[in-house]
């Protein structure tokens, strides 16, 4: 099996989950995965319920973390095994609110099952939101312009369902330990990568669209900045 992109502790296959996840050692997974009602253009799309539980029944990890969008049926839980009990939802919300249809979308919704990380100091209590500073003003947000048009360049990408960048960074932080592996087997244009490369993390996503692959390869060849 040979990665698409290795490199600082960051790995990339390009093929089907499903088949790579199996040989895979990893210990924590946490992913968007094609959702119900998902744009028609992701692999996948036609059954999202039949393919996130055919990855997951192969899966070998302490922790699941799926993260989907407000207006997400949330019936494809079904396809997360009950040898992973449930943890928490955590709120992923947006500074700027956008629109699906009626519905003003606020934010994503995360939901953990497995095992939490190590208690330590500062991270005794897992909390429950995360607002993500997109299209913020950086005054009194503590970031430089250079930060601001990073993220917003994240938000750009040619990718139909891009993630907030300080969604996953904050995913990871609380749901991962420093010295474990995250996997993503639907790790579209690498945003779950780049938090966990900008976190110090060891990662390997599996994107089944090659030209995905190769612009998540891009974005972590480029020096990222801080989170």
């Amino acid at each position: 099996m040979r990665p698409y992109y290795d490199h600082g502790g960051i790995t990339i296959y390009h093929g089907d989950s499903r088949q790579i996840l199996p040989m895979l050692r990893a210990d924590r997974l946490i992913t968007d995965p094609v959702w119900p009602n998902a744009d028609r253009r992701l692999a996948g799309s036609d059954d999202p319920l039949a393919l996130l539980t055919e990855v997951l029944s192969v899966a070998d990890v302490r922790t699941v973390v799926i993260q989907l969008g407000r207006c997400s049926d949330p019936r494809i839980l079904a396809a997360v095994p009950t040898r992973w009990p449930f943890m928490c939802i955590s709120w992923l919300e947006y500074a700027v609110p956008s629109y699906t249809g009626r519905v003003l979308n606020t934010g994503d919704v995360a939901y953990t099952f497995g095992e939490a990380v190590t208690s330590a100091a500062g991270r005794r209590v897992v909390p429950g939101r995360i607002v993500s500073t997109r299209g913020e003003s950086e005054r009194g947000h503590g970031r430089n312009r250079s930060q601001a048009s990073y993220e917003a360049t994240q938000d750009r990408l040619p990718h139909p369902a891009p993630r907030h960048l300080r969604h996953l960074a904050w995913l990871i932080n609380w749901f991962s330990d420093e010295a474990d592996t995250v996997v993503d087997p639907f790790v579209g244009s690498g945003t779950t990568l780049i938090a966990a490369k900008a976190l110090g993390r060891r990662a390997i996503g599996i994107e089944i669209e090659e030209r995905y692959c190769e612009i998540a390869a891009q974005r972590l060849s480029q020096e990222t900045l801080g989170i």
